[in-house]
């Protein structure tokens, strides 16, 4: 794949995002099932929903998780999310004051 075909690629996936910025937000992993939090990202424009250092998002936010077909698979983006709307049984995160009711 040439370089031109990699912008294209990236391009392509960029125009994915619904820009809903749910990926911004924290998230806590307990014991397996991730949980969001109501903590946005301090880059993250919530008029916008748009990361306001996007280009350098690596040296500012270092846990910053970027998107790629592997890493969506884990279990970090919304159910309703474009990336992830062809995975059969996806496991989406929760809201963090979400009760579990499986146990009633």
């Amino acid at each position: 794949m040439n370089n031109q075909d990699t912008k294209k690629n990236k391009k392509d996936w960029d125009i994915i995002c619904s820009r809903c910025a749910r990926c911004c937000y924290e998230k806590i992993d307990l014991e397996g099932e991730i949980y969001y939090t109501d903590i946005p990202c301090e880059f993250l424009d919530l008029e916008t929903n748009l990361c306001r250092v996007y280009a350098e998002r690596d040296s500012k936010r270092p846990g910053c998780v970027h998107l790629s077909r592997e890493n969506i698979k884990k279990g970090f983006l919304p159910a309703d999310c474009p990336y992830v709307a062809d995975i059969e049984g996806y496991p989406a995160p929760r809201m963090e004051d979400e009760s579990d009711t499986d146990d009633l």
